[in-house]
């Protein structure tokens, strides 16, 4: 979640037909099918991925092959440059069963970190001046989007649902002011194609979202697919380039200091689960015992597509390899369901 100060009827459209489809095929087939459709539609996300490998023994661990069969094995995705050093996504596996899936974070890359408001990246001029104002009128900090890691040789059931990660560094925090305006990371996992956020697009309603998109992004989650404690929809946090966040915390929780779950929706569907954290947490990892933090993921009463899901998220320093992670654990699968009819524009 980002922001400052949203839906054209026809991109509306096929921003809830690509999420009825992904729902319905597996990630790999979702993700091709989705490419072909809005290749001449929807603009290439951002900037070329920095694929030389992070420094440290991370990027010495070994891979999940045939010969590791079902015993305890890591798998890395390509790495992008960011502050001083480098994030990348990464899963754990045992018995072909996921252990997490998470971002890496070379320790070097917390020095150095962009100090612009954002990259400029999804901006709009909301007050028509004939200028973008960067701390009002740009949202998604620095960003960073990361291929996940292929599924290994051996793995039990579905698979995992998610299908890329995006990373996000807010020097200064974001709207609600009082509550995440304060340097602090986001990191994305997605349930949903690249091309359903990019399709998402920037304007003057509420968080810089396409006022023709507000009513897509503001479409309630149902209740069964609802995680518990979790709004339905909230129009105010729909954002361009993200679509609406939904947030759990009391209003009187008052400024992050730790860390949060987001769950990230648009046109009725849960889009991303997103762990918000701030930078001094983070970094204070490296001297709290067992370099480790973890907290529940709340859970809905179904999932919609068949896969692993999490129940835990963690943030953590690891001494051996010398980088932070941000991950999802303690995986448990899910049947799935039928995905719902979306409702006629």
């Amino acid at each position: 979640m980002k922001g400052t100060n949203g839906m054209d009827s026809s991109n509306g459209t096929n921003g809830r037909r690509l999420l009825r489809s992904s729902r319905s095929r597996p990630a790999a087939a979702v993700a091709l099918a989705s490419a072909a459709l809005l290749a001449a539609l929807l603009p290439s996300l951002g900037q070329p991925r920095d694929t030389s490998p992070p420094s440290g023994s991370a990027g010495r661990t070994a891979g999940c092959d045939e010969r590791t069969g079902t015993a305890a094995c890591s798998l890395y995705g390509p790495a992008a440059r960011i502050g001083n050093g480098t994030v990348r996504t990464y899963s754990t596996y045992e018995g072909g069963v996921p252990q997490a899936l998470g971002i890496s974070l070379t320790a070097p890359a917390l020095t150095g970190l962009p100090t612009p408001p954002t990259d400029g990246k999804h901006c709009y001029d909301a007050d028509a001046d004939g200028s973008r104002d960067p701390v009002h009128e740009c949202v998604g900090g620095h960003s960073r989007e990361l291929a996940l890691p292929a599924a290994p040789p051996v793995s039990a059931g579905p698979g995992l649902p998610f299908q890329w990660a995006l990373f996000n560094w807010n020097p200064y925090g974001h709207n609600p002011h009082g509550r995440y305006d304060v340097p602090h990371f986001d990191v994305h996992f997605y349930l949903v194609p690249e091309e359903v956020r990019t399709g998402i697009r920037t304007g003057s309603c509420a968080l810089l979202i396409a006022c023709d998109q507000l009513a897509a992004a503001a479409k309630p989650v149902p209740d069964a697919y609802l995680p518990a404690g979790y709004p339905a929809s909230s129009p105010q946090t729909a954002e361009g380039a993200m679509g609406a966040h939904l947030d759990s915390r009391p209003p009187s929780t008052g400024t992050l200091s730790g860390q949060t779950l987001i769950y990230g929706a648009y046109a009725g569907e849960l889009v991303f689960i997103e762990p918000m954290l701030t930078k001094a947490f983070l970094e204070r990892q490296r001297t709290v015992p067992g370099h480790r933090t973890c907290e529940p993921v709340p859970q809905p009463a179904a999932w919609r597509t068949p896969g692993w899901y999490p129940t835990r998220y963690c943030t953590a320093y690891r001494p051996d390899r010398g980088d932070y992670t941000v991950s999802l654990t303690d995986f448990v699968p899910s049947a799935g369901a039928r995905p719902l009819v979306a409702a006629a524009p």
